[in-house]
């Protein structure tokens, strides 16, 4: 019996040699990837697999004995409703597993469907001139658009890695995808302790409602201080906690007594919390925090009384 082989790039590829990859693509989509404070830049990267996956499955679907001679309008129909009802199925099984469903991660499954489908697959060729180019130059700029988080995560961390000992002073375009937190925050070009911008933070009522760092060089053996400028724009104390914990604390209980914590009360205008870092190696309970694996600083408040704001500027180790 003769092998079954189809086209791939203008070569005769055995299909067989195409299933073990695609049955690793199948596995990785449930289990594995990145930690929670893993480099941004390979969470970003770690997603880019659902096109991969979803280009050589769809690749695999169209060719196969059923389709491969269909019409170009039978192969893109089939294609299609593949990714979505698999992108849509998988995103679901993930949400009942602990993992988070993402409609991001639905939307590059249909857009690796779209590059195999608009350049690979055999029935290509057959499609109209126009329909094919424009075909091709959608897939393509959705895959541009796909590989943004990536680009920009690369270069905020070459920027962080660039600027140390600073860990974030809001001059440089990318850095406000350092931060997160349940507050809202956004560069502001207005109000700056150095330089031309700072962090504006609005905080809720909620029980915590702050931000935290939690992207950045973590190794911070050698240096004496963590120092963060401050502004309570109000005339009234803001009372804030701040909080460092390293990679020990987020792999284990993650309990209270196990990282930094410490309060502040904030008086009007600019403050500078400067945080020794010996207090901080010593502040877990039983056990000396690692400061070569600093994981995440957080600044909140707890249960205000009423919305409030604070600038942050100048984060910094010294």
């Amino acid at each position: 019996m003769a092998s079954h082989r189809r086209p791939w790039a203008g070569r005769s590829v055995p299909r067989w040699v195409l299933w073990p990859p695609a049955a690793i693509l199948a596995v990785l989509l449930f289990v594995g990837g990145p930690g929670y404070h893993s480099p941004r830049s390979l969470q970003a990267f770690w997603d880019l697999g659902h096109i991969g996956a979803f280009f050589l499955w769809t690749y695999l679907l169209i060719t196969g004995k059923r389709l491969v001679g269909a019409s170009p309008v039978r192969q893109w129909t089939v294609g299609l409703a593949f990714c979505i009802v698999v992108g849509a199925g998988s995103e679901w099984i993930q949400s009942l597993t602990g993992r988070d469903a993402s409609l991001d991660d639905f939307l590059r499954d249909v857009v690796g469907g779209l590059l195999a489908l608009s350049w690979i697959v055999p029935s290509v060729k057959h499609l109209p001139p126009g329909a094919r180019r424009t075909a091709r130059g959608l897939s393509a700029s959705f895959l541009l658009i796909a590989f943004l988080p990536l680009a920009t995560a690369l270069g905020d961390e070459m920027a962080a890695r660039s600027g140390f000992p600073i860990l974030s002073d809001f001059e440089t375009p990318l850095e406000r995808s350092r931060w997160e937190g349940g507050a809202r925050f956004e560069v502001d070009s207005t109000v700056a302790r150095h330089g031309k911008a700072s962090l504006r933070v609005e905080m809720d009522t909620s029980l915590y409602s702050g931000v935290s760092l939690a992207y950045f060089p973590g190794g911070w053996r050698g240096y004496r201080f963590l120092v963060i400028e401050v502004l309570n724009p109000s005339p009234e104390l803001l009372e804030i906690t701040c909080r460092i914990h390293d990679r020990r604390h987020e792999e284990g209980e993650r309990r209270y007594q196990d990282r930094f914590n410490r309060f502040y009360r904030l008086p009007p205008g600019w403050n500078e919390l400067r945080i020794d870092l010996g207090d901080v190696a010593r502040a877990p309970a039983g056990r000396t925090m690692d400061l070569g694996e600093i994981r995440a600083v957080g600044l909140f408040a707890m249960k205000l009384p009423k919305p409030r704001s604070m600038y942050l500027d100048s984060v910094r180790l010294e």
